[in-house]
């Protein structure tokens, strides 16, 4: 009878001891997969960022070329519809003046279309970029379901990890194992595919 009680005890503190490693090992993946989201949300910020500050360089110089070419354009129009030359002067020398204002105010012309254009294709290239390429990766909910846990699943381990004798021969049991047709967060970079660059991937993850 001793020996019975004694051996209940035993298994009671086995059982209690597993259970309880496995609630600790699946706190710490549960832990490590969100940290996992969150860093891969981060990063994916990080690239955003990026590409506006590019997109955003293009755009300022454009808008600044357009500018001072639009002000530009604005004297030369002045000079070439008021403009007035005093005094009798040769008549190669007035068509040359009227030839050289009307070709600066033709590039000025071209000069400010150019860089609205430029402007306006910059900042429709970064949208572009960051709405179908750059998403953030923000997890589904099949997702956020594989990477939670449950205690009715310890009963699923069987009774030789159940009952796991610490520093046994059996080893350490492994609880995390991912779950059938649940993908990991992944960690690589935009782009790239075992390091190998893609040219056209949509780069953001499915939220379906």
């Amino acid at each position: 009878m001793v020996l019975l009680e004694a051996f209940g005890l035993a298994s009671a503190e086995l059982f209690q001891y597993n259970r309880e490693n496995f609630q600790f090992d699946n706190e710490q993946r549960i832990s490590r997969d969100v940290q996992k989201y969150k860093m891969q949300v981060e990063r994916f910020e990080l690239f955003r960022e990026d590409i506006e500050d590019l997109v955003k360089l293009t755009v300022d110089k454009m808008d600044m070329y357009h500018l001072v070419s639009a002000v530009v354009l604005g004297f030369t129009t002045s000079i070439f519809t008021e403009g007035r030359i005093w005094g009798a002067s040769p008549p190669s020398y007035i068509a040359t003046y009227f030839m050289t204002i009307g070709c600066g105010w033709l590039f000025l012309l071209m000069t400010v279309w150019l860089s609205m254009y430029a402007s306006i294709s910059s900042h429709s290239l970064g949208v572009r970029l960051r709405t179908r390429y750059v998403r953030l990766p923000i997890p589904s909910m099949e997702q956020l379901y594989g990477i939670s846990s449950k205690l009715q699943e310890f009963e699923k381990q069987g009774l030789q990890k159940m009952f796991r004798l610490p520093f046994g021969p059996q080893g350490t049991p492994q609880w995390d194992a991912p779950r059938a047709g649940v993908a990991a967060p992944s960690m690589l970079p935009p782009g790239s595919s075992d390091g190998l660059p893609a040219q056209e991937r949509p780069l953001h993850h499915s939220n379906s």
